[in-house]
């Protein structure tokens, strides 16, 4: 399946969830708000297609050269791939678009020679059946993930700590011996401004009361690509 890294945990560097575009400021996921928007109703456009064929899940991602969207029928193991090339100039959400309406047309004039609905569906889904791609790469699985508020976060960039050393057994040691590390610079007695000795104590405490009783969210989706659950009926982008 096709590649849609996203993020400095895939050691690449960042593209925005809806173009690939690697103009990025900061921990942004997209380049622009009209960028988003434009991903999302297209991806909501895609929905009347995705119940056409009774999808129990699906997935979308894109390349260079094609946009692709992979669907797992209800009752059955095999995903059909629907694709499309990309065209120069244009964003993935316009070719997903044109890839959209042009498998509903099809489906459409099937409906329109007297085919049944269930006949039109079937005959596409096994039309653009593709045994190279396993159903499992479209099931997305259900991560769970560590929640910290906008003040936890400075918190956790005050006392120099990784996310990694908050959810390990040790926690509060290991939130006590960043701060006493971190207290050796930023003590008056040392040269430290008593501000900044301040906010570090204010970092300390809130991060040991978050350790005792940590905060997570959960949320199912897949890794590289955005992903559509059947039985929720929404599309939620890559984790």
């Amino acid at each position: 399946m096709p590649l849609l890294r996203t993020g400095k945990e895939t050691g690449r560097v960042r593209r925005c969830l809806s173009c690939g575009t690697t103009s990025m400021n900061g921990g942004r996921r997209y380049c622009s708000k009209g960028c988003r928007e434009q991903m999302m109703w297209v991806l909501s456009l895609s929905k009347g297609l995705l119940r056409v064929f009774n999808a129990r899940y699906a997935a979308f991602t894109f390349d260079q050269s094609r946009v692709f969207l992979d669907i797992l029928p209800l009752r059955s193991w095999d995903i059909s791939r629907f694709t499309c090339r990309r065209r120069a100039g244009r964003k993935p959400a316009e070719d997903l678009k044109e890839l959209i309406l042009q498998s509903g047309e099809e489906w459409h004039e099937m409906v329109s020679s007297h085919k049944s609905k269930g006949y039109a569906s079937l005959f596409l889904l096994r039309k653009n059946h593709d045994q190279t791609v396993p159903a499992d790469a479209v099931m997305p699985d259900r991560r769970v993930r560590p929640r910290f508020s906008r003040i936890e976060k400075e918190s956790i960039k005050a006392l120099r700590i990784g996310v990694n050393d908050l959810l390990s057994e040790k926690a509060v040691e290991t939130i006590k011996s960043a701060y006493k590390r971190m207290a050796k610079q930023h003590h008056p007695d040392m040269g430290g401004r008593a501000e900044d000795f301040r906010r570090l104590n204010e970092a300390h405490e809130q991060m040991i009361v978050w350790a005792k009783n940590p905060q997570f969210t959960a949320r199912k989706a897949l890794v590289d690509c955005w992903s559509y659950d059947g039985y929720t009926n929404r599309w939620v982008p890559p984790l």
